[in-house]
């Protein structure tokens, strides 16, 4: 009789640890780079930066049927800014010019994992954005040709209905680390690429020079896993 009630014991509680969660959510948050990309022709006088500066943040969610294999979609505000500098051939005048875009950004992506504590992990896939908002900062020519009538400008830029693209699509991939803390959280870092692939303006007029937004991210963030 005391050997039958030993052996009845309370359920037991499973702590998910790396080998059994399937489940992540958690936040990031990082730095990026954008190049801008162009045709310029014959517009020599236009000096495109190779890496305008921003930030990045948002949400991050996972599943993994595999402790191998994880399927992550994220909801991120990415900054895609541009940086232009017109210099006025024959003159030192030179009128620079930086236009901060806002997106935001939904990639989905599938990630290959390799390690158990401390893991590798290897990822690709798509992505849909859509451009919220953009602010301008600089100094315009003056129409009089002159430049003590140049002007500092410093405004949030609206959308023209006629030239503007909202609608941002394209790939991504990369790669990052990252280290499992007390079985149910994960901090990591990772270098992830946008490779935009929608033109950021609607054919509004002909022989237009396509423009694009190429995007180098930074970023790190910590997941609970469950």
């Amino acid at each position: 009789m005391l050997t039958a009630m030993a052996q009845v014991r309370p359920e037991e509680t499973v702590i998910p640890t790396n080998e059994n969660a399937h489940f992540s959510i958690g936040v990031l948050g990082g730095l990026d780079r954008n190049y801008h990309s162009i045709d310029m022709s014959y517009m020599d006088d236009y000096k495109y930066s190779p890496y305008a500066p921003g930030v990045t943040y948002g949400l991050q969610l996972g599943v993994s049927p595999w402790k191998w294999l994880t399927l992550r979609v994220d909801g991120v505000m990415v900054e895609k800014n541009i940086f232009r500098d017109h210099v006025i051939s024959g003159s030192n005048a030179s009128y620079p010019d930086t236009t901060d875009n806002l997106y935001v950004n939904v990639p989905m992506v599938l990630m290959l994992n390799v390690g158990k504590t401390v893991r590798l992990h290897a990822f690709g896939g798509a992505y849909l954005g859509y451009w919220l908002k953009s602010h301008r900062k600089g100094v315009s020519q003056s129409v009089f040709g002159s430049p003590e009538y140049d002007t500092d400008v410093d405004f949030d830029s609206p959308e023209s209905q006629v030239r503007d693209n909202r609608n941002d699509r394209g790939f991504t991939w990369g790669a990052g680390l990252s280290v499992i803390l007390k079985k149910h959280y994960e901090i990591g870092a990772e270098v992830r690429w946008y490779y935009g692939t929608e033109d950021i303006q609607k054919p509004y007029m002909t022989n237009l020079n396509p423009r694009y937004n190429t995007t180098f991210v930074m970023q790190g963030g910590i997941s609970y896993l469950f």
